[in-house]
């Protein structure tokens, strides 16, 4: 069951999205204001919140800033409020959503769907060019390390590499950890053809 939590200081708003997100098959956490939505995101790790724009104390703008810099729940707003900057502004706090209200649950109900599949997207994205940079900056090292070999034992570049891969196979440990070795300055019996 996907967990929502709605943070409006309008009580009957709140209770009101809250009950009709329930009956449409949510786990919803309803809080009040602001710092109250901080404490339950942390605790509870919602797939999606709900934030009224303009709420006393905390702003929706200054729970999306905390929820945007964790990184770990999406949110879109929820606001009476539908001017130029307001909207502006929820797009730069990297909401996956606007909804002026008054809004219909049935209208609500897609809204959530799409912004949590996008935030997904999003996590693959950003994870699979984590993943690229690693690599390329481990293919970077081995590269550096076949320099190495190929100056210190004066061979191709081919002989390098297999003798890093020979000294990683026979050590049980990856080529990566053999190139850092070798650009550490620590002197490796290599098998050399």
């Amino acid at each position: 069951m996907k967990k929502i939590l709605v943070v409006d200081d309008d009580l009957v708003v709140l209770a009101t999205l809250s009950m009709g997100l329930k009956q449409a098959g949510y786990q919803v956490f309803q809080v009040g204001d602001g710092a109250a939505a901080i404490q339950v995101e942390l605790l509870e790790n919602p797939d999606l919140a709900i934030l009224d724009m303009r709420m006393p104390g905390m702003s929706g703008l200054d729970v999306a800033k905390v929820l945007h810099e964790r990184g770990r729940t999406p949110f879109i707003f929820l606001s009476a409020f539908n001017d130029d900057e307001i909207v502006k502004a929820a797009a730069e706090s990297g909401a996956l959503g606007y909804l002026v209200k008054p809004i219909e649950i049935s209208r609500i109900v897609p809204a959530i769907e799409v912004a949590m599949v996008r935030h997904d997207e999003l996590s693959k994205v950003t994870n699979n060019s984590i993943n690229l940079m690693d690599s390329l900056n481990k293919n970077r090292e081995i590269d550096v390390a076949i320099g190495l070999l190929m100056e210190r034992y004066a061979i191709d570049r081919a002989s390098a590499f297999d003798a890093m891969r020979e000294y990683a196979r026979c050590n049980r440990c990856k080529a990566f950890s053999v190139a850092q070795r070798l650009i550490d300055g620590e002197r490796l019996e290599l098998k050399l053809k």
